[in-house]
């Protein structure tokens, strides 16, 4: 089963953490997916979802988890740990008894269309945010929202892309703080001071920055250390 699934590695070249894609297209029968990774508290926040592409989100994204979980040897079954979220909605990776000694510090979880995607930290005390957004027409009518001049990417690039690129860096930063969509994306700033590469500050924290486009879609990181204890 977990042999079928194949996970894309994302590069982004930043220590300690690691990043993989998984295509929902390639998740087959998600029904019989979801019993042979899903723990039964899993499965029945799975049944409360109504409807489909969410569910196939929904399960894509603990798969994709669960999976990197597998490969890194910290489980023998998906089913040894689950997907649950903080106060603050930022998903944390648990372990059953089977797996104590298992330990993932921190994780983050995102999907656009047809990929989901997942970060993993070794880092003890660092906090990570992931974000997959697409290279689309329709960022041009919300850049008010969430682009300003501050923001600056070096070098020339279609502006569909720039825009998904900025996007995506600001809503990883949101998923480190833990505000989600309660947090107002044009707080945050996003200079790139190396190709890749990004300084990200909101709200008098600095985070560091990655990106790469792939296939049509603009990945970002960033990742926080010494970050204020979250209440």
């Amino acid at each position: 089963m977990t042999n079928a699934l194949e996970l894309i590695r994302v590069e982004l070249g930043e220590s300690q953490v690691e990043v993989r894609l998984l295509d929902l297209a390639g998740l087959g029968e998600v029904e019989s997916l979801a019993a042979g990774y899903l723990t039964s508290a899993e499965a029945v926040e799975y049944a409360e979802l109504r409807h489909p592409l969410r569910r196939r989100e929904w399960l894509g994204a603990r798969v994709c988890l669960k999976l990197m979980a597998l490969q890194q040897g910290r489980i023998g079954d998906p089913r040894q740990c689950a997907v649950v979220k903080d106060p603050r909605g930022r998903p944390r990776l648990v372990f059953a008894a089977e797996s104590a000694a298992a330990v993932v510090p921190d994780c983050s979880l995102s999907h656009k269309s047809r990929f989901v995607c997942a970060a993993t930290s070794s880092a003890v005390g660092s906090r990570v945010g992931v974000d997959i957004e697409e290279v689309s027409p329709r960022l041009r009518r919300l850049a008010d929202q969430f682009a300003h001049d501050r923001d600056t990417l070096l070098g020339s690039r279609p502006a569909e892309e720039r825009l998904a690129i900025l996007w995506a860096l600001k809503e990883a930063c949101s998923k480190v703080v833990g505000r989600g969509l309660a947090m107002a994306l044009r707080a945050v700033t996003c200079q790139e001071i190396a190709p890749g590469r990004h300084r990200v500050v909101t709200g008098g924290l600095e985070l560091s920055g990655r990106h790469t486009v792939h296939g049509g879609y603009a990945i970002a990181l960033c990742v926080g250390t010494d970050l204020p204890v979250e209440s």
